[in-house]
């Protein structure tokens, strides 16, 4: 009896996936556990295993940068003659047909209406040959995107067109009317959901923003206490993790979220962490922040930032949370609002520590200030509710006292 393999629902958001590469051929025996395939997904890059064994006799072609939707056959293990995936695979060509034209597929019929493209190889060894030399996979991308592969140069053996050599990352267009030159890159199947993603969170979301800006000299003196003799070197970004998460556990009629019209309530307090990658950005979570110390949520955060950037968290590592930190510090950046990330209801962005002069007990003093936007989601969250919020989190790293009292693996200081 034969065994179909689909497309995995890999997280609660993922819709469709990229195989990567297949980790298996026709005729190889497989037995459950065994790894066949890579899946890229719209936050990471995951392996599927088989949960049955048996032999290989079909696997889904032509799949190169193709979204496959979920619950989609993409194998068959023990299949017969009588067997095709295409035939029954037909909602992933559906899919594919009736989708609205993508952003790959904008960019090269823009490219094609308004530019004259010159691609630029260095391979300097290639000889001419009259006869197109170029793979059948090549030859069916160039079809459906309407490319001319005699304007590019082949990297693969003989000069042969690969599929690399159509990835658009390397084509510089020119303008025939402004002699302005540009680059045009394809975007990621990550890219392309965060760009949907978040124009859908700025277009349905009722977005609305509270400024707060904190006195954080007793913060930076904490800091360099916890630092001196602790093992582990903690960061601003730890102690705002711990702030916020300490702040929300202060307000549970914060920690909720909207969805399919009702308004869900979450007991546990976990935060999300903005971590930048080549592909864009992604938010692993450190889980019940409120009740970790220092040392657990700044080796979590590098741990989980480490896998961010070699595409290797699981769906669990970066899924759900309460509310998500963004910090662009380190960049100079003074004061940024962020975009809500659903389903979650609220972000909170933090600027850079500034050194100016403000009024303490009536006099002008020298005195460091740290701006922190939050961004609510007003159908879930009113003003009073995230203000309260957002001045219990000034409150705590203003006198951050709480911040190390609350965290056990602390020595004392």
């Amino acid at each position: 009896m034969s065994s179909k393999i689909l497309m995995p629902a890999l997280s609660p958001t993922m819709t469709e996936g990229v195989i990567n590469q297949w980790l298996v051929k026709i005729g190889d025996t497989v037995k459950a556990g065994d790894i066949i395939a890579e899946i890229e997904t719209d936050k990471a890059t995951m392996e599927v295993e088989t949960v049955d064994e048996g032999k290989i006799t079909h696997l889904l072609d032509d799949i190169a940068n193709k979204p496959i939707p979920v619950n989609s056959v993409i194998a068959i293990i023990d299949g017969d003659d009588s067997e095709k995936i295409d035939n029954q695979n037909n909602k992933t060509k559906n899919f594919q047909e009736n989708k609205e034209t993508s952003v790959s597929e904008d960019l090269n019929k823009e490219a094609n209406e308004i530019f004259t493209p010159k691609i630029y190889n260095n391979n300097k060894n290639q000889k001419s040959d009259n006869r197109l030399k170029a793979s059948p996979l090549v030859k069916k991308i160039a079809k459906e995107k309407n490319l001319d592969l005699s304007k590019f140069i082949g990297t693969g053996p003989n000069g042969r067109i690969i599929k690399r050599d159509i990835d658009s990352n390397n084509i510089i267009l020119k303008n025939e009317n402004t002699n302005i030159e540009g680059e045009v890159t394809i975007p990621s199947t990550m890219r392309q959901v965060i760009a949907k993603r978040t124009l859908e969170a700025k277009q349905q979301i009722p977005h609305f923003y509270l400024t707060v800006e904190s006195n954080v000299d007793k913060l930076i003196n904490l800091r360099k206490k916890i630092n001196e003799d602790n093992l582990i070197k903690v960061s601003f970004n730890d102690l705002i993790v711990k702030a916020i998460s300490l702040a929300m556990k202060k307000n549970p009629n914060a920690n909720v979220y909207w969805q399919n019209e009702k308004i869900y309530r979450l007991k546990d307090i976990d935060v999300s962490v903005a971590v930048a990658i080549d592909e864009g950005l992604i938010t692993p979570i450190i889980k019940n922040a409120d009740s970790k110390g220092l040392n657990i949520i700044s080796n979590e955060i590098r741990e989980l930032a480490k896998l961010a950037k070699t595409n290797s968290l699981t769906p669990d590592q970066y899924t759900g949370g309460s509310i998500t930190v963004s910090n662009l510090g380190m960049f100079g950046i003074s004061e940024f609002a962020a975009i809500i990330s659903p389903p979650q209801a609220s972000i909170l962005a933090v600027g850079k520590i500034i050194k100016k002069p403000i009024v303490f007990e009536n006099e002008v003093v020298v005195g460091n200030t740290l701006k922190s936007t939050l961004s609510a989601d007003h159908r879930v969250l009113d003003g009073a509710v995230a203000g309260k919020l957002l001045k219990d989190f000034n409150d705590i790293i203003e006198d951050p006292f709480e911040i190390w009292m609350k965290s056990s693996d602390m020595e004392v200081i």
